[in-house]
């Protein structure tokens, strides 16, 4: 979720799939069950079921996987609370969920995190998981740590990756079944101390899953060819990570993607729309999932194409490749 930061998010590439075999040495279960019909999992964000199954019906397809937030004031919202967790059981919604996750709270700091100084919550959100028949979900463990307006971004790399590791394998050790996403936020090549290389936070495969970034059409638009091929290969591009994640036998998702109308965004822009179809289509091999970020708010990137329909023309452009009749 991007609320408040997106003067600083950039477009998206496309390319297409490779002849790797899709994510060699994973799980057949990894992946979650497709029940869009699409060819690959396509997701939606929500708060509730309620949220997600509003998406469902716009598109006339049933949502794969369900995108939710905690709340991140304190330690027990964070690992412990029975939502949003508690609202997605499966009787609820049989879909998958993928659940974004700082590695601590506000008044956390990532050197106690590097030393394993909360372990224990990180096992405690395994407990949540399971609890709540949940064991088996994406978690995206500090998303969008390439950026700067999360409190949890990569300060310093090494430190970065022994936290993530940490948090991993302490999840891991009360949910064995959970699938650990490593998310950048496409078009920022560098951490935040601007030097090192964004894929210098990478922790190591061991530690990862799937492989993930989070992609917006702004800084600049995808308006052309042109733009999206160069945007695509960039250290945090789209191309770039897909070809990561196949060149290290791992699932790739893109848990957010969409729309941009404020400043410095494509706002209602089909082209864009087309391109990410397209890249999905030629990556199923190892797409693990896909999830439009649809949202309304005045300080977001006000992607919404349903309730309300903030940008017409793309609307009808995903409900052509998306909907019931794509």
């Amino acid at each position: 979720m991007l609320a408040g930061v997106l003067a600083v998010l950039v477009g998206v590439g496309a390319c297409s799939g490779g002849s790797a075999s899709p994510s060699a040495g994973a799980s057949p279960s990894a992946a979650p069950s497709v029940r869009s019909g699409l060819g690959w999992a396509s997701g939606a964000n929500g708060n509730y079921p309620v949220d997600v199954n509003a998406w469902a019906s716009w598109t006339g397809r049933p949502v794969d996987v369900a995108i939710v937030f905690t709340t991140r004031s304190d330690w027990a919202n964070i690992t412990t609370a029975s939502w949003p967790i508690g609202a997605f059981t499966r009787a609820k919604f049989p879909g998958q969920v993928s659940v974004a996750q700082p590695l601590y709270p506000e008044d956390g700091n990532e050197a106690a995190c590097a030393n394993g100084d909360y372990d224990r919550y990180w096992a405690a959100f395994g407990q949540t998981l399971t609890r709540n028949g949940r064991g088996d979900a994406y978690v995206r463990l500090g998303w969008e740590f390439n950026g700067n307006w999360f409190w949890w971004n990569a300060k310093d790399p090494a430190a970065f990756r022994s936290c993530f590791a940490h948090a991993a394998t302490a999840l891991r050790s009360t949910a064995p079944h959970v699938k650990i996403e490593w998310t950048m936020s496409a078009h920022r090549d560098t951490l935040t101390d601007r030097t090192s290389d964004v894929w210098a936070a990478y922790p190591g495969d061991q530690y990862v899953d799937v492989v993930s970034i989070d992609t917006y059409d702004s800084y600049p638009a995808s308006t052309s060819q042109q733009l999206w091929d160069q945007q695509c290969h960039q250290r945090s591009g789209l191309c770039t990570v897909a070809e990561y994640a196949r060149a290290h036998h791992k699932e790739l998702a893109v848990p957010e993607w969409g729309l941009v109308r404020s400043t410095g965004g494509g706002g209602d822009n089909p082209y864009y729309i087309e391109k990410m179809h397209q890249f999905f289509a030629a990556n199923t091999d190892i797409l693990a999932y896909e999830a439009y970020f649809n949202n309304a708010e005045d300080q977001n990137v006000q992607s919404s194409l349903n309730n309300p329909d903030l940008n017409p023309n793309s609307a009808k452009r995903y409900l052509d490749l998306f909907g019931k009749s794509g």
